[in-house]
C-alpha cells in the first residue's frame, strides 16, 4: 500500500510499498519502534480517509478497538465530571454550614425563656428531669416552672413560695419584680375554666387563681370566678351583667329576675338581650345575645351562700319584681 499526498504523489511508509511511482522513504530504520510508528501513521491516514485500505481487516479491527477505547474514555470523563460536580456540591454545603456556625458563634441565638416572654439580664435556664424548667436570675433567685405550668420562686435562703399569674399574665415576685407570661401559657382548657359551649377556637385565659376570662364574638367578654361562683358579662355597649345565685344585677341596664321552683332563678337582661337560669348549686345556663349557649359550672365544695343570704336575696328579688 502506498500513501499519497494532495498532488497524488505516492511515498513509501517503510514497509516497501513504493512501487507506484512515489519515492521510497526510510525503507529501513534503526529505531526500535519504527514499524509501530509506521502502523500508527497508516491508521491515522485511514481514519482521515486518505488511504484505500478501508477493507484491511487488521486496520478495521484496530479502528474498532480505538472506538471502544474512545467510548470508555468518554464514559470515564463523564463519570469524573459527575463526581467533581457532586464533590463541589458537598464542599459548598460544608462551606455554608461553616458560615452558619460562625454566624451563630458571632451572634448567638437568644435563650428560650418559655413560658415567659423575657427574663432579666443574666438569667440562665435549665431543663429539669421531670419536664419542668428552672430559671436562675443573676442575683441567685430561682423561678421554677412545673410540667403542669405551676410557678414557684426560691429565694437565696432556699425558701420556696408559690406564685400566681396576676391580671394580664403578669407574675410578681416577692421582691416586687414582675415577669410576663406568654399569652399561650395562661390559656386553659374549657373544662378547667368550667365553661361548656365555647367555640373550639376560643380558649379561656387564666387571669389569677380561679379566675378566667373569655373574649367572645361580637365584642362580648365573659369573666368567671370559681371562688365567688360568679359570671360577669361585659357588653359592647359598656353595660355589665353580674350573674350568681346570690346576686343577679345589671350595671347600666335593667335585669328582670324570676324565681323558679327548686331554688333556681331565671334572668333576662333588658338591653343586651341575654337570658338564662341559675341553678340552686350555682350552675349558670346562659343564652347570650350573640347566639352562644353556655353552661358555667363551679367546683364542688365551694359554698354558694348560706340560707340566710339566700332568703334575703329572695326578698330583694320579689321587691324588684313587684
Amino acid at each position: 500500500m502506498a500513501l499519497r499526498d494532495e498532488e497524488g504523489f505516492g511515498y513509501g511508509d517503510g514497509y516497501g510499498y513504493g512501487e507506484e511511482g512515489g519515492p521510497i522513504i526510510e525503507q529501513t530504520s534503526s529505531s526500535q519502534s519504527h514499524y509501530e510508528i509506521m502502523t500508527l501513521a497508516r491508521l491515522l491516514a485511514f481514519g482521515l480517509g486518505v488511504t484505500g485500505d478501508e477493507e484491511d481487516p487488521y486496520l478495521l479491527q484496530i479502528k474498532n478497538n480505538l472506538v471502544e477505547i474512545k467510548d470508555v474514555l468518554l464514559q470515564s470523563h463523564q463519570a469524573s465530571e459527575a463526581l467533581r460536580a457532586e464533590a463541589q456540591t458537598v464542599l459548598e454545603a460544608h462551606a455554608e454550614s461553616a458560615q452558619q456556625y460562625m454566624q451563630n458563634v458571632d451572634q448567638p441565638q437568644p435563650p428560650d425563656y418559655h413560658p415567659f416572654l423575657a427574663m432579666p439580664a443574666g438569667t440562665s435556664v435549665r431543663e429539669l428531669p421531670d419536664g419542668g424548667r428552672l430559671f436562675t436570675l443573676a442575683d441567685g433567685v430561682m423561678v421554677r416552672v412545673s410540667p403542669a405550668g405551676g410557678l414557684a420562686v426560691i429565694d437565696t435562703d432556699g425558701a420556696a413560695t408559690e406564685l400566681e399569674p396576676a391580671l394580664g399574665g403578669i407574675v410578681t415576685l416577692p421582691d416586687g419584680r414582675e415577669l410576663t407570661l406568654k399569652p399561650e401559657a395562661v390559656r386553659v382548657t374549657h373544662e378547667a375554666a368550667g365553661i361548656e359551649g365555647l367555640p373550639l377556637d376560643i380558649d379561656p385565659v387564666q387571669t389569677s387563681q380561679g379566675r378566667y376570662r373569655v373574649e367572645l364574638p361580637d365584642g362580648f367578654r365573659l369573666d368567671v370566678s370559681h371562688d365567688e361562683r360568679t359570671a360577669v358579662i361585659g357588653n359592647p355597649a359598656g353595660t355589665v351583667d353580674i350573674l350568681a345565685i346570690t346576686r343577679i344585677e345589671g350595671v347600666g341596664e335593667d335585669v328582670q329576675v324570676r324565681l323558679v321552683p327548686g331554688g333556681a332563678k331565671g334572668f333576662s337582661t333588658q338591653e343586651s338581650g341575654h337570658k338564662g337560669i341559675i341553678e340552686a348549686n350555682g350552675t349558670i345556663h346562659l343564652s347570650m345575645a350573640n347566639g352562644l349557649d353556655l353552661v358555667i359550672r363551679f367546683p364542688d365544695g365551694i359554698d354558694a351562700g348560706g340560707d340566710d343570704d339566700q332568703d334575703d336575696q329572695s326578698m330583694i328579688i320579689c321587691e324588684e319584681c313587684d
